[in-house]
């Protein structure tokens, strides 16, 4: 008798205990939860501040461009520094939707890619600032005449001007190609891994190497 009793409390003992880790189980989940959640709508106001601040910079070269629509060479370079500006900022609007599409209540696996391709967002830049890099430039004439309506370009020599475009010119297929390479897809590249290391954060690089995981895992 005595044995079947002690028999009865254990047993009402380990479903107390099964109740109670469910229950701080369940507890801790919907912590980590609503830290994602908060951690979401933080990265969510950030990217709709990008947006308003590519779209700002998008309206003032549009207007430059239209002011200046009769000299060549200050239409050329708002026109190469408007691109570059929409690529931006159809980047982080893409951002914004992405986010806009996260559901917690979606597999873990859904979750977490989506989270990863907002964390390595920081690539994008990386790879127009690159992009960009020929076309300097631009944003120096630009960038004079609009602040403080100097234009460079008229104290520049042709003949300087003739061989930089042509330099210039010929680094941007190289330049393309590795950007293209600049992937988490080719992570397992030493090359690539060293790049992305050295011109982004820690936190782009471990969300490149998880989408590489994941990507992996769904194979």
């Amino acid at each position: 008798m005595e044995a079947i009793e002690l028999k009865k409390i254990l047993e009402a003992y380990d479903n107390k205990l099964d109740k109670t880790l469910r229950i701080n189980l369940s507890s801790m989940k919907e912590l980590k939860l609503e830290k994602s959640q908060n951690n979401m709508k933080k990265m969510l106001n950030y990217r709709i501040f990008e947006v308003v601040t590519f779209g700002f910079l998008a309206m003032i070269l549009g207007g430059y461009i239209a002011n200046n629509w009769g000299q060549t060479h200050l239409v050329i370079s708002g026109i190469i520094v408007h691109i570059f500006t929409l690529v931006a900022l159809i980047g982080s609007i893409g951002q914004v939707v992405l986010l806009q599409q996260i559901d917690f209540s979606k597999p873990i696996v859904e979750i977490r890619k989506k989270i990863e391709r907002v964390n390595s967002h920081g690539l994008l830049f990386v790879k127009l600032v690159f992009l960009s890099a020929p076309f300097w430039w631009s944003y120096a004439i630009v960038g004079l005449d609009l602040i403080l309506g100097v234009d460079l370009y008229i104290h520049l020599e042709p003949d300087f001007v003739i061989r930089y475009l042509t330099v210039n010119f010929l680094l941007i297929v190289p330049l393309v190609w590795v950007l293209i390479k600049l992937s988490y897809k080719n992570l397992h590249r030493k090359w690539v891994r060293v790049t992305i290391g050295l011109f982004t954060s820690s936190k782009t690089l471990k969300a490149l190497e998880a989408l590489h995981d994941i990507e992996e895992f769904e194979k």
